[in-house]
């Protein structure tokens, strides 16, 4: 009986081989000069293609990058991000994406008003990704640059794309063809033996990084639990008891801290900061945010308008978050538990 390699002594072949991409939601998007779109937080992962125009895409965790024509990335973290055509365009929430409906060809949106500006064909896939995977290293955004995939690279190209999508079964296809991207744009990168590295780590100290790099996830402690590979009643006793908080209360902090990030910055409308912040309604973020701070999210952006004292009351709360760094409670936890 032949015997299967240890983890540490698989290739990249075998384990890029283990890593599936399935589902069928597929659309166009065509962007007006001044437009754009959000998608919530999810466990799927996001593909996005520019064909015509330049593209601004931007994560609830704060990656960013700027596409052209030809140009592609795949958001692996499922966490919150939107697309523009402007820096400041408008973002409503992608209701197709949203909704994930399977199509057998993909439909052309419009998105804004005017001429389009972009066109962009957006897939929500759910992935499969090897037992080897430590969730935790994957990059929320991962670009594909039409030099950085080799010969499929091509596949890329404006004209590509659009043929692929025509006709029954182009579904079927795109997914397909963003499975080979996927693979090969893991395979260019090179942080791939550390994307593909055995988990060895704390699993308490994994799942701090997962929530304070996605807050807004929709967090659960089973979903917790899963993504470190143990069970919940195991994972939610153990997290107590190392860093004396429960799962989800850690969470509700995390996702203030970021709402507050994103208040500061004054561009979104704070209907979009509560989807962002992983709330389904504005109500339960304003009541939540009130609870958390003694202010309302309002009142908190009005203060940042105005340059008053905020700063100084918000303290190391805050600055951390607005520094691209973890709150002063996760990060002394994460150093705890293995960093």
């Amino acid at each position: 009986m032949t015997r299967r390699p240890a983890a540490e002594h698989k290739s990249v072949s075998d384990l890029l081989s283990a890593l599936e991409l399935r589902g069928q939601t597929w659309c166009y998007g065509d962007l007006g000069q001044d437009a754009g779109f959000s998608v919530p937080p999810c466990d799927a992962v996001l593909f996005h293609a520019v064909l015509h125009g330049p593209v601004r895409v931007a994560c609830a965790s704060g990656a960013r990058i700027e596409l052209g024509p030809g140009d592609a990335a795949f958001v692996l973290s499922g966490e919150a991000h939107a697309l523009r055509t402007g820096p400041c365009s408008p973002a409503a929430t992608h209701a197709f994406l949203r909704d994930e409906p399977s199509v057998d060809v993909p439909p052309s949106l419009a998105i804004g008003a005017g001429a389009p500006a972009a066109r962009v064909l957006s897939g929500k896939l759910r992935a499969n990704w090897p037992g080897e995977v430590d969730r935790a290293t994957l990059p929320a955004l991962l670009p594909l640059g039409q030099g950085d995939a080799g010969p499929l690279a091509a596949l890329l190209r404006p004209q590509a794309l659009p043929l692929a999508g025509i006709g029954p079964g182009s579904a079927a296809l795109l997914t397909r063809l963003a499975a080979m991207m996927l693979v090969a744009g893991l395979r260019a990168d090179p942080r791939c033996r550390q994307i593909f590295a055995p988990q060895r780590r704390d699993p308490i100290a994994d799942a701090l990084r997962l929530i304070a790099a996605d807050p807004a996830a929709p967090w659960t402690v089973e979903r917790l639990a899963r993504s470190v590979g143990m069970g919940r009643s195991n994972f939610a006793a153990h997290f107590t008891r190392q860093t004396g908080r429960a799962p989800m209360d850690l969470v509700a902090e995390q996702r203030m801290e970021h709402a507050v990030g994103l208040l500061r910055q004054g561009k979104l409308k704070i209907a979009e900061i509560s989807e962002m912040a992983g709330y389904g309604s504005e109500a339960a973020f304003s009541r939540r945010f009130t609870r958390h701070f003694g202010i309302s999210p309002s009142q908190m952006r009005e203060r940042a308008r105005h340059g008053a004292a905020e700063d100084k009351q918000a303290g190391p709360a805050f600055q951390p978050l607005l520094a691209g760094r973890l709150g002063p409670g996760a990060a002394a936890l994460v150093r705890q538990r293995g960093r």
